[in-house]
């Protein structure tokens, strides 16, 4: 991709923090991932080095200082990506963590073969809760009616069009978290949302 625009890129192996900012110097645009570490000390340090752009290869952000970071250096993010196989996946680790397919794993390398404990019980029936109704969401709730799920969502800016397509409700948190037989959150890290699930 980068013949067509002929950008100097350096890569580094370690995460960005403290120890490894001054290694940005001479460049413009730092690219990080949800472990870099981003505080209002990396940053000065950015700044510092003449870094105009910091460039998230991610959706979350809560890995960035945005109170340090205002009106001082830019912060770019991907709001969407795949948003198919996220849900996917999630629907995937869903599935595992229900079945117990990780210790069936693991218990069979081992050659153990007994199913004591490895019961998972079927979607069918069941109520998932979903916190948060971006895109991500809405493509898992498609998924999971498939498997004859009846889905209950939260989110603090509910989206009626697409609950009413999709055939799902809006509730309260307390109902979702004492209704549901599987819960996956679908919304960004922030102080609100910390520890929506201690």
């Amino acid at each position: 991709m980068n013949n067509k625009f002929g950008f100097k890129m350096k890569f580094f192996e370690t995460k960005l923090n403290v120890d490894s900012a001054p290694l940005t110097k001479g460049f413009d645009v730092v690219c990080v991932f949800v472990n870099d570490f981003v505080n209002e000390d990396v940053i000065n340090i950015l700044i510092e080095n003449g870094i105009k752009l910091i460039a998230l290869r991610c959706a979350g952000f809560n890995n960035v200082d945005f109170q340090a970071c205002k009106d001082k250096i830019k912060v770019v993010r991907v709001p969407e990506y795949s948003p198919h196989a996220v849900a996917e996946f999630t629907l995937g680790l869903m599935m595992a963590l229900n079945r117990k397919i990780h210790k069936a794993y693991q218990r069979t390398r081992e050659a153990n073969f007994t199913l004591s404990g490895l019961q998972g019980f079927d979607f069918y029936g069941k109520t998932i809760g979903i916190i948060g109704t971006g895109k991500i969401a809405l493509i898992l709730i498609r998924i999971l009616k498939g498997f004859g799920t009846k889905v209950i969502a939260y989110d603090p800016y509910p989206n009626i069009k697409a609950s009413e397509e999709l055939d799902f409700s809006y509730v309260e948190l307390e109902n979702l978290y004492n209704n549901s037989h599987i819960i996956s959150l679908h919304c960004p890290l922030t102080k609100q949302t910390e520890y929506i699930i201690n």
